[in-house]
């Protein structure tokens, strides 16, 4: 979504209030998100702003980073890679310097947390074929991992090789070479065809985030939008809606976050990973206490546990689904006989790796869950 009309939608607040709208049903906590404009949110009392990216946990807005040269941001990606992120422009900048030249907003920046530097991820000049000068990107994210594919939408119609793309499709990108020009277009695209995606997205509405929470995609829409099934309902923006390949559903209401704003950036917390094989279990009594190193990602927020009868290696169940006081240990009555453990990190959405066996496939998913889907991606 260009600036320019992103503000004008902000001066149109009131046809807004006369719209049926989607009510909150629920929090899918944490993400993150960004503004379009300066946003006055009434959770907190926070000014979010544009070049800002906020962690939503339901209580509270938190600002977690900031781009030098307080660019106007397109959509964000929160990497597996700790503190790292990608993120694309609603304008052209080279952040203040951080950049050795301007970044286009048909680019995708990535900033690298351990190392604390910028550079181009992906150019949109340099690719086969090219994005055309004055097609921006707009949604952005990963899926596998950093190394994996990238997904994004564009905020003009185009067509890009055998392949046509409205403002609210998604395109799929594998990357196929070196550098940031060593992207091509998937043979299965488009990744999501909005026209033919439950009664259809209209073709005036531009996607301007997207994100990946489990099985299902959320996005972000610059106007109302009213897309059904089940039924018809219209999703305004500060919004966030889900579509789990079906059915539309609000994700995410965003508490205090004014209906007449535009969250132009949204990522989930990044893939859960695994946890190293180093995992310690210790008797006491008539207790035992399991003890874990962190996941290998970022994105791991929490940790479940599963036992299993030693001999029978593959019948783990869910034992405790969530690592309290996120100290990485846990005490427990263990169930009867010898038993084995498997310590699985997980976020609100989707659990990850249960480790491998000695063969090197992935152990299988437990016969109860914590939380599904299971989502395997290499470590950063």
């Amino acid at each position: 979504m260009n600036a320019t009309h992103s503000r004008a939608l902000r001066t149109a607040a009131g046809w807004i209030g006369s719209l049926a709208v989607a009510t909150h049903v629920g929090a899918a906590s944490p993400i993150y998100v960004v503004p379009d404009v300066p946003t006055h949110e009434t959770l907190g009392g926070t000014d979010v702003q544009y070049w800002q990216l906020y962690k939503y946990d339901t209580l509270s807005y938190t600002s977690v980073f900031s781009v030098p040269g307080s660019p106007l941001l397109a959509d964000i990606h929160r990497m597996d890679a700790p503190g790292s992120w990608l993120f694309a422009l609603e304008t052209p900048s080279n952040l203040s310097g951080s950049l050795p030249s301007l970044a286009q907003t048909r680019d995708i920046i990535r900033y690298d947390g351990p190392t604390g530097t910028y550079s181009l991820f992906f150019c949109g000049a340099s690719l086969p074929p090219p994005i055309p000068d004055g097609v921006g990107i707009d949604a952005v994210y990963l899926v596998g991992g950093d190394a994996g594919n990238l997904i994004v939408s564009f905020d003009a119609p185009v067509t890009l090789g055998p392949f046509s793309f409205n403002p609210a499709d998604l395109a799929r990108y594998i990357h196929s070479g070196p550098g940031c020009g060593g992207w091509t277009l998937a043979a299965s695209n488009p990744e999501f065809k909005s026209a033919s995606a439950g009664t259809g997205i209209p073709t005036s509405v531009n996607l301007v985030a997207a994100a990946r929470a489990g099985a299902k995609y959320v996005f972000s829409f610059d106007v109302p939008t009213t897309i059904g099934p089940p039924g018809l309902t219209t999703y305004v923006p500060g919004q966030l809606v889900a579509w789990d390949g079906v059915n539309y559903s609000l994700f995410e209401g965003l508490t205090g976050w004014p209906i007449s704003g535009e969250v132009t950036g949204v990522s989930t917390g990044g893939n859960p990973g695994r946890v190293p094989p180093t995992i310690h279990v210790d008797k006491s009594g008539g207790s035992v206490t399991v003890s874990w190193a962190p996941s290998c990602s970022s994105g791991a927020d929490d940790y479940a546990i599963y036992e299993g009868t030693i001999g029978s290696w593959y019948s783990h169940t869910s034992k405790v689904c969530t690592d309290t006081g996120h100290d990485l240990t846990e005490t427990f009555v263990p169930g009867a006989g010898s038993d084995y453990y498997l310590v699985v990190p997980k976020d609100g959405f989707e659990e990850g790796s249960y480790g491998q066996a000695s063969s090197g496939a992935e152990r299988p998913v437990g016969l109860a869950v914590c939380i599904s889907p299971q989502v395997i991606s290499d470590c950063p």
